[in-house]
């Protein structure tokens, strides 16, 4: 089994979920479509403020050994420590802004997308933001030493799992680990790409 660890190397985690996330995503071709001039770069400005963001506030990285497969979480919003400021955020959105070029609008967008209709009465537990494995080590172990890794910490922490799946595939994946869908998929402005939030309930709490 791929060994598990958290991380800290932002560089690293960006460069996996950017090689993910580049190649067929629909939220990502909404977010920054494909023939846009330097879209690569972009891409990464968003996922590295997004990411660096989590890590400075109770985020938690877990990588495959290698990087090769990366999930990252947050406390959700009534489980945090020390909650957000209102400075924090416009630090967050400002970073974002200076990051993403012309994908700044919808990035921001994005994000706005996801606050805005987080559920606010879920049982206690983390909001897992993104998960991703590199293209290369598809078909491997990766995915499963991920997955086993957060049901751990799950159980061990006693909480439960929200997330936005961002295709019908990734819906599936995460059907498959007791996973359900919850309330009206997430609708992003002018498209019809939505992302699908799923939610499990912590262990011995009834969904």
């Amino acid at each position: 089994m791929n060994e598990v660890k958290t991380s800290t190397d932002l560089d690293a985690i960006v460069d996996t979920l950017t090689a993910a996330f580049l190649e067929d995503d629909p939220v990502v071709n909404w977010l920054i479509p494909p023939g846009t001039p330097e879209r690569e770069r972009y891409l990464r400005g968003f996922l590295r403020a997004w990411v660096k963001f989590m890590l400075d506030h109770e985020g938690t990285a877990i990588v495959t050994a290698d990087h090769s497969g990366v999930l990252v979480w947050e406390p959700s919003p009534s489980g945090r420590k020390v909650p957000l400021t209102a400075e924090d955020e416009e630090a967050f959105l400002a970073d974002i802004a200076a990051s993403t070029g012309p994908a700044e609008k919808r990035c921001l967008q994005l994000i706005e997308a996801l606050d805005s209709n987080y559920p606010q009465d879920l049982p206690r537990h983390g909001h897992v933001a993104l998960a991703a494995v590199h293209p290369e080590a598809r078909g491997t172990d990766t995915r499963t030493a991920l997955t086993d890794e957060l049901v751990r910490l799950a159980v061990s922490l006693d909480l439960g799992g929200y997330c936005e799946a961002s295709s019908e595939r990734n819906a599936l994946l995460w059907e498959r680990l007791g996973m359900q869908r919850i309330g009206e998929p997430i609708q992003l402005p002018e498209s019809d790409v939505t992302l699908t939030p799923m939610f499990i309930p912590p262990p011995g709490v009834q969904g």
